[in-house]
C-alpha cells in the first residue's frame, strides 16, 4: 500500500492574541491523504503545523528504532484524528475517525516514513514561501 499526503495552504496568518500566543503552531490549510490513488481522509481546514510537529516527532522515534504508534491529537478536538499503529513485521496500519473506508493492507515503515519525510519537507518549503515565522527545519536535518 501507499500513502500520500496533499495539502493547500491557506496563507492567512492570524494576528488575533490568541493565535499569536500561539506562534509557530497555528496554520491551517486542507489536508487529503490517499492510500493507493484513493482519497482515504479529507480536512478542510486542519491545523497543518500542529499535525506536521507530530509527525516529525513520530518521525525521529522511528529513526531510533522505536516502533511507536503515532496518534494524531489536535487541541481543537477530543479525540485522536489520524493513528498509525504498528502491526508487526514492519508493517502499518492507518485509522481515523474521519476515514473515507476502511484499509484492508498495511503499509510498511520505509514506505510510511518516506511519504511522511516529503510532506513535511513540501509543507517547511510552503511556510519559508510564505514568510511564516515557524518552520519545520530542524526536523529536516
Amino acid at each position: 500500500m501507499n500513502i500520500k499526503f496533499l495539502f493547500i495552504l491557506n496563507d492567512y496568518i492570524p494576528s488575533e492574541p490568541a493565535y499569536v500566543a500561539n506562534t509557530g503552531k497555528y496554520i491551517d490549510g486542507s489536508l487529503n491523504i490517499y492510500l493507493n490513488d484513493t482519497l482515504y481522509f479529507h480536512d478542510p481546514n486542519i491545523n497543518l503545523t500542529e499535525f506536521a510537529s507530530q509527525l516529525s516527532e513520530w518521525v525521529q522515534k522511528i529513526r531510533n528504532g522505536l516502533k511507536v504508534n503515532m496518534n494524531y491529537e489536535s487541541i481543537n478536538r477530543n479525540e485522536d484524528l489520524m493513528n498509525f499503529l504498528y502491526k508487526d513485521d514492519d508493517r502499518w496500519g492507518i485509522y481515523s475517525v474521519w476515514q473515507m473506508f476502511e484499509p484492508t493492507e498495511y503499509i510498511t515503515t520505509e514506505s510510511l516514513v518516506e511519504s511522511v519525510n516529503k510532506f513535511l519537507t513540501e509543507l517547511n518549503n510552503s511556510l519559508i514561501e510564505i514568510n511564516y515565522d515557524y518552520t519545520l527545519d530542524k526536523f529536516n536535518q
